[in-house]
């Protein structure tokens, strides 16, 4: 029998949607069958066991010791409910139990303190248990004192003693039924972290959030749907005191499924499970594959120690052995750092492996033995987890990733005789050192600033604290935006002169001189772009299987060392970014930023963005290049070889997959072009043009599939409203083409389309439509232009005269005469250039005006010039009949 006292509202308003939907389920399952009821109900805790979890392990700060991570990689892995609550215990104990949000502190105290009767922990327990002997499982009363954590260990002994391991009767199960469900809410309802706002994030090509909330609204959610500032990877998220993704679930946009970690996992995926459908999908297992043992430290970790290096204390890393010296920026960083009145943060940017590292220790090392060093102290701070070595990238420990653990780390260095009293603060030390309150002028690095758990966060305490005549160099592959405290310093790739050095020593280490000739050398430092860990990389593989070109030899290399070097800065790409950086991977030569515009914006694409605004994302994280040309402010783009192959492999299971095909067929009509070669825009402009009249004439495409691209294109270039003009008429679209003609004569003057030429058109276009006034005024504007040549003017003329003699009356004196006089005028300043007919044209003119003193005198001239000129003898004959 059901209990006619459980609830008859399912929909809670404190209850997070996915468990009201399965309790929605749970009550059709109860119409049909006890044994469904139940089942259902099973299913229901499970997901109430998997959401405070991974809720739970959301909530975990980062800190050096990777607990979160740590926690992450087990549940990806576990194949059972009970390993679920296994990762729930060791996170409620210490030393996890520190690193969680402030806001799951109310989630934790009522997991792991003992309660008295009457609270909902007990009460939980006791429905919970009353479920267990009604289906015959063994089960100990609980003590007068109980812990809520109690309940997730007796459900997996519930669900492993039924559904897993046993086979109870309809019957106990449906006289489980009520006090499952009372016990399922209880935990539902009242535990504060299902209290919470939860929501599936899903970023839009804007940059901004599309928010399907699972719970109340939360400002922090609502203000994604207006800030582009932000980038969080599509998924489930939970609002504490910061917004932290819930991996280990998943939903839908619109919030109709849900998916949850079930095990299975296997070298490239793992499974999710929905409880509420029983669909099963795939997620890549890549994120947790990281080993979670010990790792050594960084070879560029900082030492543990101070040592004296003339005058000045540092624990600063040895120099790299093979150092190739990059003068430019070692001269604009040694300034830099050299001058402590100015800029107290120094950022040195780049892409992964480019060499900031390795230039910062060499400049500082030089500077530290030197007399002119303004500083008393280095202190070297290290955040990398992968060193990118010869043989590929090796995953390490890195030294701090929050300001908690540089914290630590500088009072251990420093060991301050308050360090050892009751109530020191690491942090507070720290931030009185960075505002020169403690110890000597002092420089403080960060290295590998990207990999710290929260950039912006560190990035905004920092500026904060440090004052002169203290400095903080960062080295960063994204340098941290929305801050004007910072001097950015770019890390390119290699001069040629550099890249062939280091091509030269370490090709002489590895003993394959004899095999590089001077082409291939110059190939391997124009496909590498000059970037010195490709360059090694490349070179490490001649050595090992023989000389090939150098995109077969990155396309062979396996996932790790493109991973390495642009999986991270790849995630935190706004979608937007992602989405030009694939589009642009398409396409090997160098694509006009107009082009890849147009193409991006046109309707069919149905989510706009701000193309230029993830255009300049893309070049300040050094995924693409941009080659400007001042003179027509405009610019090319360019991937180079290593991040393209990357984006090869993101684009495999990319959902912008068949737009990007779509995007790219169009881009390829522009035609290739060498990196480095003079933009000559014009000239691929006029490219795609005929290109696109090719597809059209052999009717493969519409003139609607194109004609947005080809208007976004013209808008910047007028010329190519001619163009336009010209794809209109072949297919005989004569309102179009006159559209655009006008559009094109708006624009500034070309010489090789002269305006003139343009506006003859247009004449004959409205002479076709039989709008004589509308001619009548394009004939003008052809002879408004200083460059229409003397015989187009003239024929002008006779059209002129054609059509008044047409109209009569029809045009007012005003009209007529302004109209005549534009003519006339513009005839008159090629007098000495006017032949016999040329000068019966102008007489015809001043007869319209009615100046026939004028007309006669024009028309005699005309006769001095050719005697026999029919036109003018008529004139004469007309004018003065008595000279004939």
């Amino acid at each position: 029998m059901v209990d006619k006292r459980i609830h008859q509202c399912y929909a809670c308003p404190t209850m997070l949607t996915p468990i009201v939907k399965m309790l929605d389920r749970a009550r059709t399952e109860k119409a049909e069958s006890d044994a469904g009821y139940f089942d259902m109900l099973l299913y229901t805790g499970e997901m109430v066991v998997k959401l405070v979890v991974a809720g739970l392990v959301a909530g975990l700060r980062d800190d050096k010791g990777r607990r979160r991570y740590y926690s992450e990689y087990r549940l990806a892995r576990a194949d059972s409910l009970g390993k679920w609550v296994e990762v729930l215990d060791e996170v409620l104990r210490a030393p996890s139990a520190q690193f969680l949000d402030e806001m799951a502190r109310p989630t934790l105290i009522d997991l792991t303190r003992r309660t008295e009767v009457g609270s909902w922990q007990t009460d939980a327990l006791k429905n919970l248990l009353a479920s267990l002997r009604c289906v015959q499982v063994d089960c100990e009363e609980p003590s007068t004192k109980v812990q809520g954590s109690m309940w997730f260990a007796e459900f997996v002994h519930l669900r492993n003693s039924t559904r897993g391991h046993g086979a109870p009767s309809t019957i106990a199960k449906g006289e489980a039924c009520p006090s499952l469900e009372r016990s399922i809410r209880l935990v539902a309802e009242n535990l504060p972290l299902l209290s919470l706002p939860w929501a599936y994030l899903h970023q839009n090509l804007s940059g901004k959030y599309r928010v399907t909330n699972w719970s109340a609204t939360d400002e922090k959610f609502e203000q994604l749907k207006r800030d582009t500032r932000h980038s969080f990877p599509n998924g489930v998220y939970v609002s504490m005191d910061e917004i932290h993704r819930v991996a280990m679930v998943d939903s839908d946009a619109e919030g109709t499924d849900y998916w949850f970690a079930n095990g299975d996992f296997k070298e490239k995926d793992y499974e999710m499970l929905s409880y509420l459908t029983n669909n099963r999908e795939r997620r890549p297992s890549e994120p947790y594959r990281r080993p979670v043992e010990e790792l050594p430290p960084s070879e560029t970790q900082g030492l543990g120690r101070l040592d004296l290096r003339g005058k000045t204390f540092s624990n600063l890393p040895e120099p790299m052995s093979g150092y190739i010296t990059r003068k430019k920026v070692e001269r604009e960083l040694k300034e830099q750092l050299c001058d402590v009145e100015r800029h107290f943060i120094v950022t040195l940017t780049g892409r992964g492996g480019i060499g900031k590292t390795s230039t910062a220790i060499q400049v500082i090392s030089e500077l530290v033995g030197s007399e002119e060093c303004p500083y008393g102290v280095v202190a070297w701070f290290s955040a990398r987890d992968v060193d990118l070595l010869e043989s590929g990238p090796k995953d390490v420990h890195p030294h701090g990733v929050s300001v908690h653990d540089f914290a630590d780390a500088y009072s251990n260095l420093l060991e301050p005789r308050e360090m050892h009293e009751k109530g020191f603060k690491p942090t507070t030390y720290f931030g009185h050192a960075l505002s020169g309150e403690v110890a000597w002028p002092t420089l403080f690095v960060f290295d590998n600033f990207e990999t710290t758990a929260d950039p912006t966060d560190v990035f905004t305490w920092l500026d904060s604290q440090v004052r002169k005549p203290n400095k903080v160099l960062i080295t960063s592959r994204d340098r941290i935006w929305g801050f004007k405290g910072d001097y950015p310093i770019e890390v390119d790739g290699m001069t040629p002169e550099e890249a062939e050095q280091l091509i030269t020593q370490t090709s002489s280490i590895l003993k394959i001189n004899d095999r590089l000739s001077d082409t291939f050398i110059d190939r391997l430092v124009s496909e590498s772009g000059g970037h010195p860990y490709i360059i090694k990389l490349l070179l490490g593989e001649i050595a090992r299987s023989g000389a090939a070109a150098p995109e077969r030899i990155l396309a062979a290399q396996d996932r790790g060392a493109l991973t390495a070097l642009f999986k991270r800065s790849y995630s935190r790409l706004s979608p937007g970014a992602q989405r030009v950086f694939l589009t642009l991977c398409k396409w090997r030569a160098s694509i006009p930023t107009i082009a890849l515009e147009a193409v991006l914006l046109r309707p069919q694409n149905e989510e706009r963005f701000d193309v230029q605004s993830a255009v300049e994302e893309l070049v300040r994280t050094s995924f693409i290049e941009e080659f400007i040309d001042k003179s027509i402010n405009e610019s090319e783009l360019y991937v180079p070889l290593a991040a393209r192959l990357y984006g090869y492999r993101e684009l495999d299971v990319s959902r912008w997959r068949a737009s990007i095909e779509e995007d790219a067929s169009m881009l390829h009509m522009l035609g290739a072009q060498s990196i480095g070669a003079p933009f000559n825009l014009e000239q691929r402009i006029n490219r795609l043009f005929k290109n696109v009249a090719d597809v059209l004439s052999k009717n493969q495409r519409e003139f609607s599939d194109f004609q947005p691209i080809l208007d976004f294109i013209a808008s910047r270039y007028a010329f190519a409203f001619a163009l336009l003009a010209d794809l209109v008429a072949e297919r005989g679209i004569a309102d179009e083409e006159e559209k655009y003609l006008i559009s094109y004569v708006q624009g500034p003057e070309n010489s090789a389309r002269p305006a003139w030429r343009a506006w003859g058109r247009i004449a004959d276009i409205r002479r076709s439509n039989s709008d004589a006034g509308g001619e009548l005024d394009a004939l003008a504007q052809i002879c408004r232009r200083a460059n229409t040549p003397v015989n187009v003017l003239s024929n002008t003329a006779s059209r002129v005269n054609t059509i008044l003699a047409t109209l009569q009356g029809r045009l007012s004196r005003e009209e007529k005469q302004m109209l005549i006089r534009e003519v006339e005028g513009a005839l008159k300043r090629h007098l000495q250039e006017l032949d016999a007919t040329d000068l019966s044209r102008l007489s015809w003119l001043q007869i319209h005006l009615g100046e026939t003193e004028a007309a006669l005198s024009v028309a005699e001239k005309g006769l001095k010039i050719d005697p026999y000129n029919i036109h003018c003898q008529r004139l004469v004959s007309r004018l003065n009949p008595q000279k004939t």
